[in-house]
C-alpha cells in the first residue's frame, strides 16, 4: 500500500477510535437544564485564564503520528521529546454518514485535543467508496451538490469548537481541504487520478470542449470558495479555524499550482508536503536523487512567497535513510539532514513543521519516522518500552526557537501562535 493509499484508508475507521487523557480544561458539553455552577454533579465552569505573552521563535512542531493507536502514539512521541508538539495532523475523508462524521469528531479530534494538541484536519473529499469519487468531485462542489454534506461538517465542528457557547473560550483546530492539488494521485487534482484505483469518471462531455475526465483549476477554486462560504455561516472564526491551502513541493504535470490558489481572503497559510525520497525507490536511482531541504522546497517555496504573504508551514515532510539505490540504509546521512531540514526552517521563516512519523513498505514508502520506527541512529527509553530513534531530531526541537503546546494554558496556543503572527 502506497503512502497516500495509506492516507486515504486511514480515515475514519483507522482514527476515530483513538482515546486519551484530559487537561485540566474540561471543555465537555453541559447537560441540557444545567446552570453551570455545580448542581446536578455538573462541574463549575472556570473561565480560561488570561493568555499568555506570544512566544517569539522560528516554528510551532507537529507531527503525523499515524491513524492506529494514534493518541498512543502521540503520548509516547511526547514522552520522548519532554514536550508536547504543537499540532497533530489527522486525516478523515469527507462524504458518509452523520454517525461516520460525528464518530470522528468524538474520537480522533477530542481525543486529540485532549491529549493536549491542536488538531490539522486534513480534510479529502472522498465518497465512502473510495473509488466511487468522481474526478470532477471539486466541480461538483463548488456547484453546490454536496452543500448538505458540508453544512453538517460546518455545523459539527462549529459545535465542537464551542462546546460551552460563550461561557468560556473553546477549541481550535486547522482545516486542510483537498490537500496536494497539483500532483496526479487525488481526483480534485485538474489532472486524472491515475494512482486511484477506478476512480468514477464522467460518462460523457459537457459540450465545452473540456475534458470530461477531470476537473480544471478554476473549479478547485471554486470548490475552496464554496466551503469557506458554508463554514463562514457559523460562528467559528480566526480564533478557532485557521485555513490551510497545501500544495506538494513537487509538482507534476503542466498545471502550476499558483492556479488553483483560492485567492488571500479564503486562507490563512500555505502548507507545503515534501519528502526526500533519496534512493528509496526504482525511480529514485543515483546520489543525486538524495535532496537536500533547499533542494526539495526551494523552487515551490520560492514561488509561493510571489504568491502571497501568508505564513508557510511544511504540512508534511520527512526523509528516508537511503542515500542511493542499491547502497543500503545510512541513519547517520539522514540525522544531518534533518538538522539541515531545521536550518532551513529557521532561516526561511518556516512557521509550522510537521514530521511525517511513520514508516511505511512499498511504492512511495520509506523509513521516515524519527521515532518509533525501523531504525534511527539512537535507542530510547520511553514507559519501559525501547524505541529507534533519531536524537538530533529531538535536540532541534528542544530549542526555545520551537514552540511546543502550552501546558498551562487550556487554549494550547495564544491567537497569534494559532495563527502564525510570532
Amino acid at each position: 500500500m502506497d503512502r497516500r493509499t495509506f492516507l486515504r484508508t486511514a480515515g475514519l475507521v483507522g482514527i476515530a477510535g483513538a482515546s486519551g487523557c484530559s487537561l485540566p480544561f474540561d471543555s465537555s458539553p453541559i447537560p441540557n437544564g444545567s446552570d453551570g455552577n455545580g448542581s446536578g454533579g455538573t462541574p463549575e465552569l472556570t473561565p480560561t485564564p488570561e493568555p499568555p505573552d506570544t512566544r517569539s521563535g522560528a516554528a510551532l512542531t507537529g507531527v503525523y503520528a499515524g491513524g492506529d493507536e494514534l493518541v498512543a502514539n502521540l503520548d509516547s512521541y511526547s514522552s520522548w521529546l519532554g514536550q508536547k508538539p504543537a499540532v497533530a495532523l489527522v486525516f478523515v475523508d469527507a462524504f458518509g454518514s452523520t454517525s461516520a462524521k460525528q464518530g470522528f469528531i468524538d474520537g480522533a479530534l477530542t481525543n486529540v485535543w485532549k491529549a493536549g494538541h491542536v488538531p490539522l484536519i486534513s480534510w479529502q473529499p472522498f465518497e465512502p467508496q473510495k473509488n466511487q469519487t468522481s474526478e470532477t468531485i471539486e466541480r461538483e462542489i463548488a456547484n453546490g451538490e454536496y452543500d448538505d454534506q458540508i453544512d453538517e461538517w460546518a455545523s459539527l465542528l462549529d459545535s465542537w469548537a464551542h462546546p460551552r457557547g460563550d461561557n468560556t473560550r473553546g477549541r481550535r483546530f486547522y482545516f486542510r481541504p483537498a490537500h496536494e492539488m497539483n500532483g496526479n494521485w487525488f481526483p480534485w487534482s485538474a489532472l486524472d487520478a491515475t494512482r486511484v484505483e477506478a476512480t468514477a469518471v464522467p460518462e460523457t462531455d459537457d459540450g465545452d470542449g473540456e475534458d470530461p475526465t477531470a476537473g480544471i483549476p478554476d473549479d478547485y477554486v471554486g470548490m475552496w470558495r464554496q466551503l469557506h462560504k458554508r463554514f463562514a455561516e457559523t460562528e467559528l472564526d480566526e480564533s478557532n479555524i485557521q485555513w490551510i491551502w497545501s500544495p506538494n513541493a513537487d509538482e507534476i504535470g503542466g498545471i502550476r499550482a499558483e492556479r488553483y490558489y483560492p485567492g488571500d481572503d479564503y486562507v490563512d497559510w500555505v502548507g507545503l508536503d515534501g519528502f526526500n525520497f533519496g534512493g528509496s525507490q526504482q525511480y529514485s536511482t543515483g546520489q543525486s536523487n538524495w535532496r537536500s531541504p533547499a533542494e526539495l522546497f526551494d523552487p515551490m517555496l520560492n514561488r509561493m512567497r510571489e504568491l502571497t504573504d501568508k505564513p508557510v508551514a511544511l504540512t508534511e515532510f520527512a526523509s528516508s535513510s537511503i542515500p542511493s539505490s542499491g547502497n543500503g540504509h545510512d541513519p547517520q546521512q539522514k540525522a544531518q539532514w534533518i538538522d539541515d531540514a531545521f536550518s532551513y526552517v529557521s532561516e526561511n521563516d518556516i512557521k509550522m513543521t510537521c514530521w511525517f512519523n511513520v514508516d511505511k513498505t512499498g511504492q512511495d514508502e520509506t523509513d521516515w519516522a524519527v521515532f518509533g520506527g525501523s531504525r534511527g541512529t539512537d535507542q530510547a527509553s520511553v514507559g519501559g518500552e525501547q524505541y529507534s530513534s533519531y536524537q538530533n531530531y529531538k535536540q532541534a526541537l528542544s530549542a526555545d526557537k520551537y514552540l511546543a503546546a502550552l501546558p498551562d494554558y487550556p487554549p494550547l496556543l495564544t491567537d497569534d501562535e494559532f495563527a502564525g503572527k510570532f
